[in-house]
């Protein structure tokens, strides 16, 4: 029988093969998004990077070995839910397939460069890619929280190495963009993290809020996320995981069709020519374009849409801001998340008061805004908000290598 991925649903795949088959499921010919993610994967030398593949697409790597989607659903769930770092180790493949499998194919890496604690229990990890650059990722525990879920561990995911975006109080962007990371860089760092927590912990939320604009690289973001959400890959809860932008207009209305996660949106200004001198993006989508986008997207009724807005003292925290913040909310589905500026030497920008924060904030709650200050995180060792990136090769000098094996 043939199954063609593209027009019968991943589960009614997956449901075919958990039962008992007594036909043999033929691959169809690869659509041109596969074809695409293929050859996205594709190396230098050739061979696909198995682990920038989604388990959708996976199967027409094996392509001509036999049994292809029940063998890529066997790779697939041994690459993320067992970790293995060898074809060898798959199990329930026979060593013949996965050695001609291996000829043709590779897996993508990331190698433990170091890591460093912060004095209130974040943690960044330091990774060294095939190329030599490095990228960073900032694990945040929050534990003992009220309700039924006391512990919370969010990772922070790097999407790029470096960033194109430029906005004016982010270190990152004083890097440039140097490359995309491919689909396997950027789901593996969650599959890494989860590795060295210790004590059964897990990692239980995801944001995409790193190193880079996650939506200038959509369409290995897209993939790493389906590997996440995938049953038999990471298994994340689309509410556990938020995509943030500066305000991609074209791509955010693309992710908002393709997948169900949350969407955070980097604002950080109240006028045009406020955002245009802190976020150059706005040139091209203003922010009026941005706004209308966002309340006519197609989300979920039960989300809401996060509005990042980093306050910046005698910039964008006054109470006529305040004011035009709650005016640009008319009508948006929207959560406020303040962030009151991390200071660092290589930036005159300061951060507003507390009690310039606590007016801010009170002025939206007492309008009937969702309104938040997000607690500082991180700021010793250079893993707050902002500032990924630069002190990256400080930290290749200085610190011990990480350990590879869980703890």
């Amino acid at each position: 029988m043939t199954v063609d991925p593209a027009s019968a649903s991943l589960r009614e795949v997956k449901d075919r093969l958990r039962g008992l088959l007594r036909d043999e499921l033929v691959l169809a010919p690869a659509d041109a998004e596969a074809r695409a993610q293929l050859e996205r994967a594709r190396g230098p030398d050739g061979r696909v990077d198995l682990r920038s593949l989604d388990l959708r697409v996976l199967p027409w790597a094996l392509e001509g070995l036999g049994k292809e989607q029940v063998r890529a659903l066997a790779v697939f769930k041994h690459l993320w839910q067992r970790g293995v770092s060898d074809l060898s180790e798959v199990q329930t493949v026979s060593r013949s397939t996965m050695n001609a499998l291996a000829a043709r194919s590779r897996l993508g890496a990331l190698a433990p460069a170091g890591r460093i604690d912060s004095d209130d229990g974040t943690t960044k990890f330091l990774w060294q890619l095939h190329d030599g650059h490095h990228i960073e990722s900032v694990l945040i525990p929050d534990e003992d929280r009220p309700g039924s879920n006391p512990n919370r561990y969010t990772l922070c995911v790097s999407t790029q190495v470096g960033c194109a975006m430029a906005c004016s109080f982010c270190l990152t962007g004083d890097l440039g963009l140097k490359r995309n990371l491919s689909a396997a860089e950027i789901a593996l760092q969650p599959l890494l993290v989860q590795q060295q927590m210790p004590g059964g912990r897990r990692l239980t939320n995801i944001v995409m809020m790193g190193m880079g604009e996650p939506l200038h690289n959509f369409d290995n973001v897209v993939t790493a996320l389906r590997i996440m959400l995938d049953e038999d890959g990471l298994n994340f809860s689309h509410r556990r995981v938020t995509v943030s932008t500066v305000g991609l207009v074209p791509r955010l209305r693309q992710l908002v069709d393709t997948l169900p996660v949350n969407i955070a949106v980097s604002l950080n200004a109240t006028t045009e020519e406020q955002r245009r001198l802190v976020m150059p993006i706005t040139r091209r989508y203003s922010m009026t374009e941005l706004m209308d986008c966002c309340r006519t997207l197609p989300i979920q009724s039960t989300k809401r849409i996060t509005f990042e807005y980093v306050m910046m003292a005698g910039f964008n925290d006054s109470m006529d801001d305040a004011a035009r913040l709650a005016a640009l909310m008319t009508d948006v589905p929207a959560k406020i998340n303040l962030i009151p500026y991390n200071e660092n030497p290589d930036r005159d920008i300061r951060r507003p008061s507390p009690e310039t924060v606590r007016s801010f904030q009170a002025y939206l709650a007492e309008r009937g805004f969702n309104v938040t200050v997000r607690a500082t995180r991180g700021v010793d060792v250079s893993a707050a908000c902002g500032q990924l990136g630069k002190a990256a090769q400080r930290m290749v000098e200085r610190l011990p290598p990480l350990e590879t094996e869980p703890s």
